[in-house]
């Protein structure tokens, strides 16, 4: 059976030999998906009060706690930062009055 490994990293401590996190083993790609994104949604909600999308991600890409990345076979295609922004530019979307 195919198994997923999450691996995170905390961006506050990036370049200061911070360790790797382990975030958990998978059975399933779309486990492991889910569980990646809501590592990164809960990210992005202790980050804060922020007036934009971008300083959202400019608070994210320096202090984030959480980054994480999926190991296994077959590769998924998760991208934390690319996901982060997906989320932050939700977040922030003006509603159609």
């Amino acid at each position: 059976m195919t198994r997923y490994h999450i691996v995170s990293f905390n961006n506050a401590s990036a370049g200061q030999g911070a360790a790797r996190l382990d975030r958990g083993e998978f059975d399933s790609a779309e486990a492991a998906l889910d569980h990646a994104k809501q590592l990164v949604d809960r990210a992005l909600e202790q980050l804060g009060v922020t007036s934009s999308a971008h300083e959202l991600m400019a608070q994210y890409t320096r202090r984030g706690s959480e980054v994480p990345t999926i190991y296994g076979e077959p590769r998924v295609a998760f991208h934390s930062y690319q996901y982060a922004r997906e989320r932050a530019n939700a977040m922030f979307a003006k509603v159609p009055e």
